[in-house]
């Protein structure tokens, strides 16, 4: 987060107790998107006017210099703008961003540990493990 965002972030944020989840962080520092629901069809909207604008900035910042920072380009968080960007373009991958570090942060906060990235997983497997192979033998016929 760097000297200046940290404080930032630690005054505005406070006591992380009084967040329940952390979708409630992110929430408060309006980074979740409204969701209308009607008829059995959903909208995202924009978020809500009653958040904390400047935690909401400090996030977006964090997340504008950890997505375009050459040090950063190839950790996950790069590669999380680079995945979501050309699609979503840049606002929207951002804020997605932004929200993986406010929810990240809460984790941080909470259990009082550094950050470590989430695991990657192999997505073409069923339940997100790789299949072991090494007692498969090959038929041939």
């Amino acid at each position: 987060m760097g000297k200046t965002l940290a404080p930032v972030l630690w005054l505005e944020i406070g006591d992380i107790e009084r967040f329940a989840r952390a979708e409630n962080l992110a929430s408060y520092a309006g980074l979740v998107p409204r969701v209308i629901s009607s008829g059995g069809h959903t909208h995202h909207g924009g978020v809500c006017r009653n958040i904390n604008r400047y935690l909401k900035w400090a996030f977006v910042e964090a997340a504008n210099c950890a997505a375009h920072l050459r040090t950063q380009h190839e950790g996950h968080i790069g590669l999380l703008y680079q995945r979501l960007a050309p699609n979503k373009g840049h606002g929207r991958a951002i804020i997605a961003v932004a929200r993986h570090l406010a929810e990240a942060s809460y984790w941080m906060l909470r259990k009082r540990e550094p950050y470590r990235p989430p695991r990657i997983h192999n997505p073409s497997s069923k339940f997100g493990q790789a299949r072991d192979t090494s007692d498969c033998t090959k038929v041939s016929g």
